[in-house]
């Protein structure tokens, strides 16, 4: 299996699979970036070549997104796949409205009638409650709380121990700051911080 990113989630992605029962002996890492495949915990496992990928897929077509930003979650889930390769969600759950590939790290609590989108990060001790809505690629940070009935768009970025409030609508893109409390749908790309949570200006 090849874990897209060898920056600290996909050290952390790994931890995870290992505790799975998955053998560091098939756990290897690609990164556009050399410098991060030298790192301790990662020599003799990184992949920096395309043509590398493609050989390794014709064994095992598994890879997994180690990365938070939305963008860059999106850029690897396509690039990766072009070259034949199959997401993995670490425990990815089937919800009621959805049955899409996405990460549920450990800790994390998903609600009923919920809908998880592709490639969606739900990151350690996060919460998505009852009846809410999460579009493809989106990063929910640690701790971050979508309270019943929350809509959030494709390409978000929810920091860690933010909180959004029942019936909150988010449009696509939008960026809300660690801590931030959102009390107020925002549909047009934004950042939002504080409590309660306002766009940047």
């Amino acid at each position: 299996m090849i874990i897209a990113g060898a920056g600290g989630h996909g050290l952390e992605v790994c931890h995870v699979l290992i505790q799975q029962g998955i053998s560091t002996s098939e756990i290897y890492f690609f990164d556009e970036d050399p410098v991060k495949l030298q790192r301790g915990e990662i020599q003799g496992r990184g992949i920096f070549d395309l043509s590398e990928i493609q050989q390794h897929f014709s064994q095992d077509p598994r890879f997994i997104l180690g990365v938070g930003n939305p963008i860059h979650r999106e850029k690897l889930y396509h690039l990766l796949s072009a070259l034949g390769g199959s997401v993995y969600g670490i425990g990815s759950v089937s919800t009621l409205e959805s049955s899409k590939v996405f990460d549920a790290m450990p800790f994390s609590f998903i609600g009923p009638e919920t809908s998880i989108g592709l490639g969606v990060l739900i990151n350690t001790s996060a919460h998505v409650h009852h009846e809410c809505t999460v579009g493809d690629f989106t990063e929910i940070g640690p701790g971050a709380m979508l309270l019943g009935a929350v809509k959030v768009g494709a390409k978000c970025s929810i920091g860690a121990g933010a909180v959004l409030l029942p019936g909150v609508e988010l449009g696509e893109g939008v960026v809300v700051g660690a801590g931030a409390v959102v009390t107020k749908s925002v549909m047009q790309k934004s950042v939002l911080v504080g409590i309660p949570a306002k766009p940047v200006t």
